[in-house]
């Protein structure tokens, strides 16, 4: 189901991240996309709080994977660095999106080739100083023979 809304402020999109945690399942994978301070970041620490980590979430840009303590694991990736899909295949993300914790990759449109077909993907677009627009959506995977 797509979904689309706006926040007015850093708050606000802090907390719709947090709120959107409880929609998501081991397994999933949210690809983020935006321009460079949209919001992504701090989309993601709202999602991390709603996922109960108590660490403090940075963006992974240098380390380009983050892996938080909650239930299940969330993992944080920023392919922002990155100058080619071969890197991220060999940092291993294939056997983070087939495990059972929760992926967000930031900057995922980078490597779109590289986003499962089941994957969440959320567009983040600035619309204001702090206003922000939001464009989620949720793709089925296609099964087998289908």
């Amino acid at each position: 189901m797509d979904q689309k809304f706006i926040t007015n402020s850093t708050e606000e999109t802090f907390s719709k991240g947090r709120q959107f945690a409880q929609s998501l399942l081991a397994g999933d994978v949210v690809a983020l996309s935006g321009e460079l301070g949209s919001g992504k970041t701090l989309f993601t620490q709202g999602i991390a709080v709603g996922l109960g980590v108590e660490d403090i979430v940075n963006s992974p840009t240098f380390k380009l994977i983050g892996e938080y303590d909650s239930t299940p694991l969330l993992y944080h990736f920023d392919f922002y660095r990155l100058e080619s899909a071969e890197e991220a295949v060999a940092l291993g993300i294939d056997y983070y999106f087939m495990g059972e914790g929760i992926c967000v990759v930031e900057w995922a449109d980078l490597f779109p080739q590289l986003m499962p077909d089941d994957a969440i993907t959320v567009s983040i677009a600035a619309i204001g100083e702090n206003k922000r627009e939001f464009f989620v959506e949720r793709r089925q995977a296609e099964t087998a023979g289908g």
